[in-house]
């Protein structure tokens, strides 16, 4: 149902973007990185939305995710909800939630989604959002494909960049 939602509005939008492009990017949030086709803007969207409710640290961990204590540099604080951890792209449902911590000594923030895939359930990069412009990473260190989803801080590198210089 979300899906047919989603092709109808790709629809109207695709349509009216074609009459009214006037060669400016209207999606600034999206940073320089390659930019995600209409459809995968709309996916986008539709997950910012949906784990909006997590904004608050707490209800993150009320709903099951836990710090697991990783801190990485201009990433943040890694949470993950372990029996997400299957080896399915799922946007809606990212495995972890990166926080970072608030310059003013207050609660960790939100500031992006992190998707998973195990090696052994993928030797090659899974196909994750519409089009091609996913920034999978190849962790060797922990046998996962990462993917990144900057939507709660924007990251001038790209919506799916691996790092954001803006995240301490």
């Amino acid at each position: 149902m979300r899906f047919t939602r989603i092709l109808g509005l790709a629809g109207v939008l695709l349509a009216t973007a074609a009459f009214a492009h006037d060669g400016h990017d209207h999606n600034p949030d999206l940073g320089k990185g390659k930019k995600p086709p209409p459809l995968a803007v709309l996916q986008l969207d539709e997950v910012r939305n949906f784990n909006a409710r997590y904004l608050d640290e707490q209800k993150a961990k009320d709903d099951g995710f836990e710090d697991i204590g990783l801190f990485m540099p201009n990433m943040g604080w890694h949470y993950r909800k372990t029996n997400r951890v299957d080896g399915k792209f799922d946007p809606l449902r990212p495995e972890f939630l990166v926080y970072a911590d608030d310059p003013c000594g207050g609660k960790r923030h939100l500031v992006a989604v992190e998707y998973v895939v195990p090696f052994e359930d993928a030797p090659r990069a899974p196909q994750g959002f519409i089009g091609n412009t996913d920034e999978w990473d190849h962790n060797e260190t922990f046998g996962l494909w990462t993917l990144h989803a900057w939507l709660y801080e924007f990251n001038p590198d790209g919506v799916f960049a691996p790092f954001n210089k803006r995240v301490p």
